[in-house]
């Protein structure tokens, strides 16, 4: 049985130093078919750890349900991890976040008495008690520490943000999370992602984000010396979110850059995400701190690897650095923490006249098994696409050795380049210095790049070795002292692979068992085997299987160039896992059969039978409908005659609304949304349906534990007109005290003693609606000096004071903020908008529900083969069915939404998930314009039920099904 330890520098297995480079897979938004192959392209980057999430209400749907089978098997996905030679970082949470509905929690959660989420809440840690215990039946042998052999599981991450300076209740929350990991057998160390703001005993401190990580490693080993630095969130890129344009991703250049900041640092790194992913069925959340943050369907966040499974634009960036940290690990894990010179920061503006080069910045670190330079460029300049013509000269520069030697380097355009210093080889061979950047040793070679046409200069046993860089297509292949050194440039190193101690040059990537795929632009590919053999052989055919030995095996002295030729037509690097089917398949339009509908006009005139009586308002959670969507039916009798402008108390997310079987419009959040409802009565009886939506819970923030549906009654509203606000000085307000846990907000941290004040008469025993905008700062709401509401930065929305907070006549009401209140008060006295609550309208209706759900096959009725073109072909929400049988390419399988509006892809009773392309009013929302559809969720051969739920009656008359692994699924 192993054991896991650690120091200042790194963890150790049994004594020997790791070190880990991971990224993190996200099991839950991908198909299991997949699972392999997405590992095998972490793997091929230079990866030698996988981080995945578990989120709970994926395995517990239904309380004490628990579900580890198919695309949940958790036990499956680790298990791939381990067969392919990888560590493993679990985080089963139970809080993840990562953008998802509820953080991942399950919403049956918000059902149970008296219940707080992400604090020492008994129902809430006896719940989290019986999940970890699930959790840990699966995968406790799976740990590196576990009898016969144990599994590639070796560190366990605890909860995630949690940042609240309440010391006495993150001990006790965060204490017992700990005490449940270690009773239910997990006992490799636990770590966390809360940025030095709390952890249980005995945790390690880790840290999340993307810039300034040099600096922050550096102090974090400061304050932590005898801990290893671990950026457990390296966060690679952004969410999109629907209604905005599509994100802007960090670039090649600046990933790769503030990666090697990280190593600089001496630290490790979790890329998150590395595999894109996407939010099947309803599981898209909102994005914490921004009420309008509905995620997307995609979740690719700028990932290395695409939602389809491509190598994206940082997959070349990411391996180059990855694979040099895997197997340099020895060096990087002995590096010294308390040694770090003082350097120009990386990121720091530096101010030269143009005619000059750019600024440079150099980091060395050093340990007893030797050394790497960092030397930065610049990242807004660099280009990593292979295409780039490279630029020798522009970052040129010398460094001054220990003893006195100065050695020329040119990193040309690269935003960074690495140099390593007194590092053992194979055997006795030994590297004094490298001006070129390292990619591996492996086996008798040493693979090294850098800018065509810059010297370079490597001494290996006190030998040094002076050569240029090739151009073009070919790498030189050296031997020198016993060690073959490989030299291309930053085109070619991303032609060369490693399986084990076997370098290959010239290939588009390897197979899941290991073997060369052709490269497009290469006719025959070069292999250098453990002991230096070196052999070109031709690269396989599309299809074909193993690989043609084209010459004989070439000797070790002298030199060697790898081969290329003529171009052969192969897909990608992708194809090498087996993922897309047979290499040089080739796909297209799927054709779709013709389409059926069934409308949804007996639920929007409430005469379904469906509906069953309820008590009043009830959120869809405590209906049964726990995600999606949900039909509720009011009757009653109007009093007054008059348009009324109307409110939806404590409801969410979205809700369309029908009167008397006219649609009134969409209330509430999101693209096409309004605040509130106008609606016209009459002195008779009406009915009121209201279809409600869950588009996506909080992922994060203070107010996690939202509902969603029809939570309370209709208001008439009627506007209230204030005074200008004035600055008034109070008490300041201890905020913690108010409410725990808070996030970022520190223990004592009280409100601005400045208030922006408010006073309005309110005479009648009904409630007061406050709207409140967007703000850069957090804060409290205080009404006659008691507090009664935080809130967030960036957070609005409307509140509704209740009777009992108010009394009969004058109010005041206030806002303070943490922070300057003054700063705020122009823009706040400009658009704080107060109103009354007149009448309940609904206070004696007649409620009812309905679930929402497909129809029978029965309801569809043929809508000809090509249905109307028009944006709106139904009154209304409708249904429509085709079927589509697939081609037989393999490729990924995306849907174009053309035509439609707003609604649901189902294909074989499987929920795809949400499609957002326009508005009723046929405004485009974007950012997604296509869909991912899983092909192993088709029937290879046979016809497949394709069924959509468009919201506003869109047609899918001009939908496209396509066979694509390249489609951009935002614009």
């Amino acid at each position: 049985m192993a054991a896991i330890t650690y120091d200042g520098q790194s963890f150790m297995v049994d004594g020997r130093r790791v070190w880990l480079v991971s990224g993190s897979i996200q099991y839950a938004r991908i198909p299991r078919q997949y699972w392999a192959s997405r590992i095998g392209l972490a793997k091929q980057a230079g990866l030698n750890t996988i981080e995945t999430p578990v989120f709970w209400a994926r395995h517990e749907a239904r309380q004490g349900q628990f579900d580890f089978t198919g695309d949940n098997d958790l036990r499956h996905f680790v298990g791939l991890v381990g067969q392919a030679g990888m560590y493993c970082i679990l985080r089963p949470g139970p809080y993840i976040g990562a953008d998802w509905d509820l953080g991942g929690l399950p919403p049956w959660l918000l059902g149970l008495n008296n219940i707080r989420l992400r604090t020492a809440s008994a129902p809430f840690l006896e719940a989290c008690s019986r999940y970890i215990t699930a959790v840990a039946a699966q995968v406790r042998d799976l740990q590196v520490t576990s009898p016969g052999g144990g599994g590639p599981i070796i560190l366990v991450q605890s909860e995630s943000g949690w940042t609240c300076g309440d010391d006495a209740l993150a001990g006790t929350y965060l204490g017992e999370l700990k005490r449940y990991y270690r009773e239910a057998g997990l006992t490799v160390p636990t770590i966390n992602a809360n940025d030095l703001w709390q952890a249980a005993e005995g945790e390690i401190d880790c840290w999340t984000g993307f810039d300034e990580l040099l600096g922050h490693l550096r102090q974090l080993a400061t304050v932590r010396p005898e801990q290893p630095r671990l950026v457990v969130e390296f966060r690679v890129g952004n969410t999109d979110t629907w209604g905005r344009p599509a994100r802007r991703d960090n670039t090649p250049a600046m990933v790769l850059r503030r990666l090697a900041q990280v190593l600089a640092a001496g630290g490790q790194f979790n890329i998150d995400p590395f595999c894109g992913g996407t939010n099947f069925g309803f599981s898209g959340g909102r994005v914490g701190e921004q009420p309008e943050g509905f995620v997307t369907t995609s979740y690719d966040r700028g990932a290395p690897v695409s939602e389809l499974g491509q190598p994206g634009p940082t997959y070349r960036a990411v391996r180059r650095l990855c694979t040099f940290a895997s197997r340099f690990g020895r060096l990087l894990s002995h590096l010294d923490p308390k040694r770090q010179s003082v350097t120009l920061h990386p990121d720091s503006p530096v101010t030269f006249p143009a005619s000059l080069r750019r600024a440079l910045s150099v980091v060395h670190a050093t340990g007893p098994q030797g050394g790497v330079v960092f030397v930065f460029g610049d990242e807004d300049s660099g280009s990593l696409h292979p295409s780039a013509a490279p630029e020798p000269g522009r970052g040129a520069g010398s460094l001054l050795l220990p003893d006195g030697t100065a050695l020329p380097f040119d990193i040309g355009s690269q935003p960074v380049a690495w140099f390593v210093f007194d590092a053992r080889l194979n055997g006795r061979a030994h590297l004094d210095y490298c001006n070129l950047s390292v990619f591996a040793a492996a086996g008798r070679s040493l693979v090294c790049f850098g800018p065509a046409g810059a010297l370079g200069v490597v001494s290996i046993s006190g030998s040094p070795l002076e050569l240029t860089v090739p151009r073009g297509k070919d790498s030189l292949v050296v031997d020198h002292e016993g060690v073959l050194v490989v030299v291309a440039n930053t085109e070619q190193i991303d032609t060369i692979y490693l399986e084990g101690e076997t370098v290959y040059l010239g290939v588009g990537g390897l197979t899941r068992e290991g073997q060369p795929v052709a490269h497009p632009e290469h006719r025959l590919y070069t292999c250098i085997a453990p002991d230096g053999q070196v052999s070109t052989r031709r690269a396989p055919s599309p299809g074909a299987q193993g690989t043609h030995a084209r010459s004989a095996t070439r000797g070790n002295g002298g030199r060697a160039r790898a081969a290329g030729g003529a171009a052969v037509r192969v897909k990608s690097a992708s194809d090498a896992i087996g993922e897309l089917g047979q290499m040089g398949a080739v796909g297209g339009r799927i054709r779709l059969g013709e389409w059926a509908l069934a409308a949804a006009t007996d639920y929007t005139s409430g005469q379904s039978a469906r509906f069953a009586s309820i008590a009043g308002p009830a959120d869809l959670n405590s209906l049964g409908s726990a995600y999606g969507y949900g039909w509720y039916r009011l009757r009653f009798k109007s009093t007054t005659a008059r348009k009324q402008r109307v409110i939806f108390d404590r409801s969410g997310d979205r809700m369309h609304v029908w009167a008397d079987g006219h649609a009134l419009g969409v209330v509430g959040r999101g693209p096409g949304a309004t605040n509130e409802g106008l609606l016209a009565l009459s002195r008779t009886d009406h009915t009121l349906v209201v279809l409600t939506e869950n588009l996506g819970r909080p992922s994060g923030g203070a107010d996690l534990a939202q509902r969603t549906g029809l939570c309370g009654h209709a208001w008439a509203l009627r506007a209230v007109r204030t005074a200008r606000p004035k600055l008034v000085a109070g008490m300041p307000v201890d905020v913690l005290a108010f409410r725990s846990p808070l996030w970022h907000v520190h223990m004592g941290e009280t409100t601005d003693p400045a208030r922006l004040t408010w006073t309005l008469a309110h005479r009648r025993r009904t409630p007061l609606v406050v709207t409140l905008p967007a703000t850069e700062a957090a804060g409290l709401l205080l009404v006659n000096d008691k507090p009664v509401h935080y809130f967030e930065r960036g957070s609005p929305g409307r509140l509704m004071l209740e009777p009992d907070s108010l009394s009969r006549g004058k109010n005041v009401v206030q806002v303070a903020f943490l922070g300057s209140t003054a700063a705020h008060a122009p823009e706040l006295a400009r658009i704080v908008e107060f109103a009354e609550a007149e009448r309940c309208l609904t206070a004696k209706a007649e409620w009812a529900f309905a679930k929402w759900e497909p129809p029978p096959p029965d309801a569809f009725a043929p809508a000809g083969a090509r249905p109307a073109r028009r944006t709106r072909s139904a009154a209304g929400p409708c249904w429509w069915r085709t079927f589509v049988t697939p081609d037989d390419s393999g490729l990924p399988v995306v849907l174009e939404a053309t035509g439609l509006t707003k609604g649901q892809i189902y294909l074989n009773s499987r929920h795809v998930g949400r499609y957002f392309v326009s508005t009723a009013d046929g405004r485009p929302v974007g950012p997604q314009v296509r869909y991912h559809v899983p092909r192993p969720w088709f029937i290879a051969g046979a016809p497949n039920e394709l069924l959509i739920f468009d919201e506003h009656g869109g047609s899918p008359a001009r939908c496209r099904l396509l066979a694509d692994a390249h489609a951009a699924l935002t614009e």
